[in-house]
């Protein structure tokens, strides 16, 4: 009595071949879909600045930091963009050497005195509907603080 059986069935070479090519291109893929969702950039995260807007009576926009924050106002830069042309309108450093800006086209108010934006500071971004001010943003553009390129909080419209 033969104990082992000698057993011819099994999937060609060929077969094979294309199985493991075809494992291997699927693994692939699910590969570049992970590290596509991973956050790109070199160096440290940025923590994101939580911004809300009202429009006061003298129809100027307050900007708010709600939340976030932590970098230097030397670092950040305060930028408007016009939403249909993508011109910049206003761009400028909320501080120079440590003062928080404070000119015709936007004002900054540093809460708490340690030139960072924390929570609770706010600037105010002049109207062009107030001339007196000398104005130069419009309802409907978006605000950005940069730090660097990096975007760390974003306005998509100011209200009108």
């Amino acid at each position: 009595m033969n104990r082992y059986r000698k057993n011819d069935k099994a999937v060609s070479p060929v077969i094979a071949t294309i199985l493991m090519v075809a494992i291997t291109v699927v693994l692939a893929g699910v590969l570049v879909v992970y590290l596509q969702t991973l956050p790109q950039g070199g160096g440290g995260a940025e923590n994101p600045v939580g911004l809300s807007v009202a429009r006061n009576s003298a129809g100027n926009w307050l900007v708010s930091v709600s939340s976030g924050g932590g970098q230097s106002l030397n670092d950040v830069t305060l930028q408007v963009t016009d939403s249909n042309s993508g011109a910049k309108t206003i761009s400028l450093r909320l501080a120079t050497s440590g003062t928080p800006i404070s000119n015709a086209t936007a004002r900054y108010n540093d809460n708490d005195g340690n030139v960072k934006i924390n929570s609770g500071d706010s600037f105010l971004i002049y109207s062009f509907a107030n001339p007196a001010n000398g104005g130069f943003a419009y309802a409907g553009e978006k605000v950005q603080l940069l730090k660097g390129e990096s975007v760390i909080g974003t306005i998509k419209e100011l209200p009108s």
